[in-house]
């Protein structure tokens, strides 16, 4: 069955500073509400409570039975709210050990069975199948990007592995500059404090 298309907008969520340790919660879905553990390693910044709510309620009929990939999954907020709100399955690449370690234990205690792939996102995209994801959630250290995004060798090509109707969700500083590269485009775009998110697609799904 062929995904909503996605042609409403949302009103930008205040955004706080992000902070290792301490928990993320699941704002809606199966599990909403429910609190998970954030190990208090360095760079380990989840994604916060209202910026993911905000993204999710702007995705709304894209997430139910779609195929997630994680990517820099740090504590897997994303990929953990999608299978909560309904999605089939979700795939976490996450490099950090201790992170992984404690992702896995995250979603085990969800009762998840989803695999977290320990290795860095540059050497696992080529392993990849193409068309495989309905949602692809990117949320790099804001470091690893650069100043213009669509530059960044990671994303080249990384449209490749989405299936028809698919997005990218990109998180990313509000100071870069996003230039995307056909054959996709920015069909969504919001700021939230020093944070932005962009929703990229083939523009055939518009």
């Amino acid at each position: 069955m062929k995904k909503a298309s996605l042609r409403h907008t949302e009103k930008s969520a205040p955004c706080h500073p992000r902070r290792g340790g301490g928990y993320l919660r699941i704002t809606g879905g199966t599990h909403s509400s429910r609190r998970l553990q954030v190990p208090d390693l360095p760079d380990l910044r989840p994604a916060q409570d209202r910026v993911r709510a905000a993204v999710f309620s702007a995705l709304g009929a894209l997430v139910p039975e779609a195929h997630i990939l994680d990517l820099f999954a740090g504590t897997g907020a994303y990929g953990l709210e999608a299978l909560s709100r309904g999605a089939a399955s979700a795939i976490f690449v996450e490099q950090e050990f201790r992170t992984a370690a404690a992702l896995r234990q995250n979603i085990s205690s969800l009762q998840y069975d989803s695999p977290v792939i320990e290795s860095s996102v540059e050497a696992w995209l080529p392993r990849a199948t193409p068309a495989s994801f309905d949602l692809i959630f990117l949320d790099p250290p804001y470091d690893k990007t650069g100043a213009e995004l669509s530059l960044w060798p990671v994303v080249q090509g990384l449209h490749l592995l989405l299936r028809p109707n698919g997005r990218i969700i990109w998180e990313h500083s509000c100071s870069s500059k996003w230039s995307p590269l056909a054959p996709i485009e920015t069909v969504w775009h919001r700021e939230y404090g020093r944070s932005s998110v962009s929703f990229l697609a083939h523009p055939v799904v518009r």
